[in-house]
């Protein structure tokens, strides 16, 4: 790999794909939503997407499908605990 490559200069990149070949994925918006895991909260989470500074501050599926396992599961360890 030559110094182009580690600069960015390639318009390619190092792995030479190129947006033609990979489409970039949908850019979400900010904003604020109600969550009640499939009906497992009696009150609804009310979360606000902060995505600002990158991709940190969203909902990620793998948070969603975790939260929903823990609520099935361990429902009754969790009642009466906050963060």
């Amino acid at each position: 790999m030559d110094s182009s490559d580690e600069d960015g200069d390639n318009n390619n990149g190092v792995f030479a794909i190129s947006e033609d070949f990979v489409e970039s994925r949908q850019h979400k918006v900010a904003g604020v939503s109600s969550v009640d895991f499939d009906g497992l909260l009696q009150t609804p989470l009310r979360l606000h997407e902060d995505l600002k500074e990158g991709c940190g501050g969203q909902l990620w599926p793998a948070g969603m499908v975790l939260s929903k396992y823990m609520l099935r599961r361990h429902k009754t360890d969790l009642e009466g605990r906050s963060m």
